[in-house]
């Protein structure tokens, strides 16, 4: 979460930052998500590349939702590499 920033989130996110809760939607997993996370991780393992479980399932619901995901996270530029479809903006 970058703080200040207003608009969704993620339940995992908001565990993390509680504060996010306040200023932004709350987004709830759902078993797609979690789907989708799985196949993600199992990509990423295969090109030797695996991250958080925690950012490959932010990233899933973003997938699932079509939406863009801002984050100063550069380890999201991983997820890029096996779902071309994940709308990344990085932030300094």
């Amino acid at each position: 979460m970058i703080d200040g920033l207003i608009g969704i989130t993620t339940l995992i996110n908001t565990v993390e930052f509680p504060p996010a809760s306040k200023s932004c939607k709350v987004l709830f997993p759902t078993r797609q998500d979690f789907k989708k996370a799985l196949d993600i991780a199992w990509m990423l393992r295969k090109i030797g590349k695996p991250i958080g479980a925690v950012d490959i399932l932010n990233a899933s619901m973003c997938l699932n939702r079509d939406l863009k995901f801002i984050t100063k996270d550069k380890d999201y530029r991983n997820i890029k590499l096996v779902e071309p479809k994940f709308k990344l903006k990085l932030v300094k």
